[in-house]
């Protein structure tokens, strides 16, 4: 196996975060990078207040992609997540990128569950989110980063549970030369 490390992407609650956990729990030796709080730390680090991230401004978004695009390309066996990491990952054939895709009401249940919100709250705020960061995406690089063109795989995970997901990863994994 030649692929060095692996970028799942998708939208809020689409299962990333999950997938990436249990990938790394099937191989040792691998660590899980989550590109938000990677954000978070590295405005911490530079005194930026990471809970103004929307009003931030540009270079600092694109400074900390760059880091994170550093993080990949150096990287020996990281499962990275998040939503333009994907994008930040094209061009590396020994980088997998993945896209994990679900409906919106499942992603919405599963955001209420972990945020402790109603289902319509959830939907709203997902929704939102989407369409800022699509608009920002957009914006900073020219890009839709759900393009499938993006992605070696796209995962359903709404339809499949996630030791599905995790195998349906592994297995084209195995497959990469």
């Amino acid at each position: 196996m030649n692929i060095k490390a692996i970028a799942i992407a998708g939208d809020a609650g689409s299962g990333k975060t999950t997938a990436a956990g249990e990938i790394a729990a099937r191989l040792p030796g691998w660590r899980v990078v989550s590109t938000g709080q990677r954000f978070r730390e590295y405005c911490r680090e530079r005194g930026i207040d990471p809970s103004a991230i929307a009003s931030l401004p540009d270079e600092i978004h694109r400074a900390a992609d760059d880091d994170m695009r550093r993080l990949l390309a150096g990287s020996q066996r990281v499962i990275a997540e998040g939503r333009l990491v994907g994008w930040l990952a094209a061009g590396d054939p020994t980088l997998l990128r993945v896209w994990c895709d679900a409906p919106l009401d499942t992603r919405a249940a599963r955001y209420a569950f972990r945020e402790g919100i109603d289902i319509q709250s959830a939907r709203e705020e997902i929704a939102h989110r989407d369409a800022a960061d699509a608009e920002k995406f957009q914006r900073l690089y020219g890009i839709d980063y759900r393009d499938p063109r993006l992605y070696d795989l796209r995962v359903d995970t709404g339809r499949l549970p996630p030791d599905a997901v995790a195998r349906a990863i592994l297995d084209r994994l195995q497959r990469d030369p």
